[in-house]
């Protein structure tokens, strides 16, 4: 369908150029953003040190958490998005990088999240294990994924895929005329043969998670343990302590 690097080469030279300006012009801080931002603040400590995965320009989310006081790390797999998360908020500490390979030390934040951006990652099991990784023990990663067992994204996934035709991957040509259309802001990018946007079966990230004894928290935006909650969802936010390895498993 498409390649890792394919889709990477993406989200870095011609979707970025959509987000930058989109999530201040067109989203704005939504009753999302502010619920994610009041629930970090209450489960991270005071004036704790947290990264953001996939940071964007930093707005709403790493933005408004500097602002209340935390010490917020980011990276983003785009220069250009890091260059305008710098001039949005020179307080935040960012950098380019690859979600799925963290350029950070074992156990130094408090707390590591993502959100509004799980369905672009090749692979979004090795970046929870790299989110866990970079949190300290008894820190927390918070993420959201979109939810494959919801009826209407589980269609419009569906009809993406039956919409690529196959072998048809990304030319050089048809990159160049995305890049001049997001630019340009004239049309709609065409990337044939790329799906670039890949919601999750909620299981799968359960199975992983507690196969690696990590404790999964309810929360306010969604009730994950709810009699048919994951059909309920176009969204599923999950919570997930990260818990000392007990000696008799190392």
């Amino acid at each position: 369908m498409d390649s890792e690097p394919d889709r990477k080469r993406f989200m870095r030279e011609v979707y970025s150029q959509y987000w930058l300006r989109a999530r201040e012009t067109k989203y704005g801080f939504m009753d999302y953003d502010r619920l994610l931002c009041d629930m970090l603040s209450e489960q991270a400590p005071e004036r704790g040190k947290l990264l953001e995965v996939a940071i964007g320009t930093g707005y709403p989310i790493a933005d408004s958490l500097e602002k209340r006081g935390f010490e917020i790390h980011g990276i983003d797999i785009s220069p250009a998005l890091i260059e305008r998360c710098r001039t949005v908020n020179p307080a935040i500490r960012a950098k380019v990088g690859d979600a799925e390979n963290l350029d950070y030390a074992d156990g130094e934040f408090d707390a590591a999240y993502c959100f509004h951006s799980t369905w672009y990652f090749p692979d979004i099991t090795r970046v929870i294990d790299e989110m866990m990784r970079v949190t300290r023990d008894s820190g927390f990663i918070a993420f959201d994924i979109q939810n494959r067992a919801n009826p209407k994204i589980a269609a419009d996934f569906d009809r993406r895929r039956a919409q690529v035709r196959p072998g048809a991957g990304p030319r050089l040509a048809l990159h160049a005329r995305n890049l001049a259309k997001v630019i340009l802001r004239r049309g709609n990018p065409n990337w044939k043969g790329l799906i670039y946007e890949v919601p999750t079966d909620p299981r799968t990230i359960y199975e992983h998670l507690r196969g690696r004894g990590y404790r999964v928290f309810d929360n306010d935006l969604n009730p994950l343990s709810g009699p048919g909650s994951f059909p309920d969802y176009p969204r599923l936010v999950f919570i997930v302590e990260k818990m000392p390895v007990p000696a008799e498993r190392l």
